[in-house]
């Protein structure tokens, strides 16, 4: 088998219309939600340089500090954290790229329970 949500026709739908409408589409830039992402699957070269602005420009490492906020620290979502998320993206930006990180994150936490099912 190679994709399970095709067991769901409607499930199947719906992630084509995130994967179109949110993860690829959508207001923000999809380098940006590529390198959150890449963040979550703990892509090293990612991780090492969240924080170093000679790798990666404020924005980004906004985004990768919010990523990380989401997906392993919500007490790091401090009003210092918004306040410089609110320097760079808007309120719609933010609930995009707030909505894409969390879906990914859960996508890819189930994707490596299906192991059997591949």
């Amino acid at each position: 088998m190679t994709d399970p949500r095709e067991l769901r026709p409607p499930i199947a739908e719906a992630y084509a219309a995130t994967v179109a409408t949110v993860l690829e589409g959508g207001i923000v830039d999809r380098e940006l939600k590529a390198l959150c992402f890449r963040y979550l699957a703990e892509d090293e070269d990612v991780v090492l340089g969240m924080n170093d602005p000679e790798v990666f420009g404020e924005r980004e490492r906004a985004a990768l500090a919010w990523t990380h906020a989401v997906a392993w620290d919500a007490d790091a979502a401090d009003d210092a954290l918004w306040t410089r998320l609110h320097e760079h993206f808007s309120e719609p930006e933010l609930v995009e790229l707030g909505y894409a990180i969390a879906f990914k994150l859960g996508q890819l936490h189930w994707e490596r329970t299906l192991k059997p099912l591949r």
